[in-house]
């Protein structure tokens, strides 16, 4: 259920309840072995408890924290933010409590930046689990002593366990649900059920009680239930998020108290494949987050279906030689138990210190601005705006080219769009210009004018690439509060080519979904004067057209689709009332993640504005970012794909805000 819910399977969106349903098995299997170790020695011998799990999970968590190490000293995961403090966390056996102060809810976790994972962050579970292997042992030590009776220990465990379990709705009610998902108070009440479970079933066992035949369909009825919620608890709300997962555990309990009688559904499950994978489960959940994050879209372009079918067999592959090699070898070792514990204990310290000194931070999400900065650029109250006139135009604006004493101003080329000779073929050019073609016209900016009546109202749209463009004219925006006011729209891999479905649906749909659902009511309340759109990778993704084979950007029918639905796209802005458009001519990325690009769909996507702009005249113009990003090889891109703050900032001074002011003015 993990698997397919972290692959993004819409139809296992409540997946992560299988994380719950480990919670339960944990606490009563683990709380079996405490009971049967203190009713064969008469106590429970706590440091012989912590050496086992220290033996049985620091060494392969160790592993595969060291291997991420690696990968992000080669450059892997520059895209995770805070991935050093993600590693100190991990080790740390906190970072559930890391994740729940960062801000950041599960789904959004689960989403991520730009579509790349962060390939630690499963580590939540693991932290609850072992902050409850810390603190269960001395509880069980202090209070086997004192509670002597069956009857005793069982209405103990029942208080704890209700005590806990009422906790959870109430830490969703008052510190909202993503503590209700990762706070490990709230998530105490599912391994507590499972603790009661062990307590019932070892004293039934002490006194050989034989269980009845109708267990085998409580089992049923367990299982029953924890596939409906897998199927169709939501993933980022509903019941788990209310406080209600410890109600949950008791279907998780049923299940496990089921199959202690024989069953066929007991048989099912004792399939020698499924317990093969029992045996490395550990292992699969351990290493499967990371795999997933190095084995994503963006380095394997295939469809979901066959992502995910490679995704398994590595993970699979991983945890076996893992278990092999590492995890079974340190379980059965004849060497003191204290001396294999204590190379575990200093094997997670050297990955400690490798991460404090070498692993890189990571970029994140960079160029997003900040709450003042969009503060300062924000439009005004919209009420009824007049018309906007501008003064005597005399302002210039600097190319940045250094001269003797200071800055010379480049004479201004801004060559309004015009319609194709009449000779021109029907279809757009599909492939490079040829290297003998003539330079491009430097790109400069239009002067400012000496003043405005009111600033320019520019909204900026589009995927995260036009988040990182409009940061720069937002902080451009707050220098001229004047000449201009900056919202940015954006969502994660949201595009413009709607019409036509990509052949590998993106993560981030539903966020583009609500994107283009708020267009109508964000067009009427903020009342731009020009609208910037800009999209890189994401329109670029192969089509299916009724429904047959993916269609790459360099067909035909590919660039006809898409100067369609620009155009659909265009007009709709226009029946909103928006009289200027800017869409953007984007740069080829110097890479787009690990991944090589290729030129020739890019300038299928540059080829399509164009055509829009020529067939737009003077409603719609072709802003030439691509021809700026190669005439200032200068400007930056971390990621190979978002320009960075600083970089965006001298773009929106030197050509786009003057630009934009420009098109505006009537």
């Amino acid at each position: 259920m993990v698997l397919c819910f972290h692959a993004g399977f819409g139809w296992m969106s409540g997946g992560y309840v299988g994380v719950s349903v480990f919670f339960t098995l944990s606490g009563y299997l683990i709380t079996s072995l405490a009971l049967v170790d203190h009713a064969a020695q008469g106590r429970l011998a706590v440091g012989a408890f912590y050496r086992r799990r220290i033996r049985r999970l620091l060494p392969a968590s160790a592993c595969c924290l060291s291997a991420v190490s690696v990968l992000a000293t080669f450059g892997a995961f520059a895209h995770v933010e805070n991935l050093r403090r993600d590693l100190w966390a991990a080790l740390g056996q906190v970072f559930n409590w890391t994740a729940l102060g960062s801000g950041v809810s599960y789904q959004e976790q689960v989403d991520a930046a730009a579509g790349r994972l962060a390939p630690l962050d499963h580590y939540w579970s693991l932290a609850i689990e072992e902050q409850f292997y810390w603190v269960w042992p001395l509880v069980l030590a202090a209070a086997l002593p004192r509670l002597r009776t069956a009857s005793a220990r069982l209405a103990g465990i029942v208080a704890l366990t209700v005590l806990a379990g009422a906790s959870a709705p109430v830490i969703a009610a008052v510190w909202g649900p993503d503590a209700a998902y990762w706070a490990t108070p709230a998530r105490l009440g599912e391994i507590l059920v499972g603790a009661t479970l062990a307590v019932i079933g070892h004293e039934r066992r002490q006194r050989r009680i034989a269980d009845a035949p109708a267990m085998r369909w409580v089992a049923v009825a367990g299982l029953a239930v924890i596939a409906v919620a897998a199927v169709t608890w939501p993933a980022g709300r509903g019941p788990a998020y209310e406080g209600w997962l410890p109600l949950f555990a008791v279907a998780s309990a049923a299940l496990i108290a089921g199959l202690q009688v024989p069953s066929p559904l007991r048989r099912a499950l004792g399939w020698s494949p499924l317990v093969a994978l029992g045996t490395i489960s550990y292992g699969v959940y351990l290493y499967h987050w990371p795999i997933y994050a190095l084995l994503d879209p963006v380095r394997v372009d295939v469809p979901r279906p066959l992502l995910f079918a490679v995704r398994v067999v590595v993970t699979l592959a991983v945890a076996t030689v893992s278990y092999i090699v590492i995890e079974r070898p340190l379980r059965v070792v004849r060497t003191a138990p204290r001396r294999v514990a204590g190379v575990a204990l200093a094997g997670t310290a050297v990955v400690a210190l490798f991460a404090a000194l070498v692993v890189p931070t990571g970029s994140g999400r960079y160029w997003l601005a900040t709450d003042d900065q969009l503060a300062a650029a924000a439009f005004s109250p919209a009420g009824s705006i007049a018309a906007v006139e501008a003064t005597t135009s005399t302002s210039t604006v600097a190319d940045g080219d250094e001269g003797d004493g200071g800055t010379t101003i480049s004479p201004t080329i801004l060559a309004p769009a015009t319609a194709p000779p009449t000779n021109t073929p029907e279809t757009l050019p599909v492939t490079a210009p040829p290297t003998n073609a003539p330079e491009t016209a430097p790109v400069t900016a239009p002067p400012l004018p000496a003043g405005l009546s009111r600033p320019i109202r520019i909204l900026v749209m589009g995927d995260s690439t036009a988040s990182a463009v409009g940061t720069g004219l937002l902080l451009w925006a707050g220098a001229h509060p004047t000449f201009a006011e900056v919202d940015v729209r954006w969502a994660p891999g949201c595009g413009f080519f709607r019409t036509v479905p990509p052949a590998v649906v993106s993560e981030f749909e539903d966020d583009c979904v609500a994107l283009y659902d708020d267009l109508a009511s964000d067009l009427g309340e903020l009342q731009p004067d020009v609208v910037l759109l800009m999209t890189t990778p994401t329109d670029l993704a192969p089509r299916r057209f009724d429904g047959g084979s993916p269609t790459a950007p360099s067909d035909p029918g590919f660039a006809a689709a898409l100067v369609e639905a620009y155009d659909g796209f265009t007009r709709l802005l226009q029946r909103a009332g928006v009289e200027r458009v800017a869409w953007v001519s984007p740069p080829t990325p110097e890479r787009f993640g690990d991944v090589a690009v290729d030129p020739v769909a890019y300038e299928t996507l540059r080829a399509s504005v164009r055509k829009i702009a020529a067939d737009h005249v003077g409603a719609v113009h072709a802003v030439d970012l691509a021809a700026w990003f190669e005439q200032h090889p200068e400007t930056e891109r971390p990621d190979g794909l978002h320009v960075s703050p600083e970089s965006s900032a001298s773009l929106a001074e030197r050509y786009l805000g003057p630009l934009l002011v420009s098109l505006a003015l009537p």
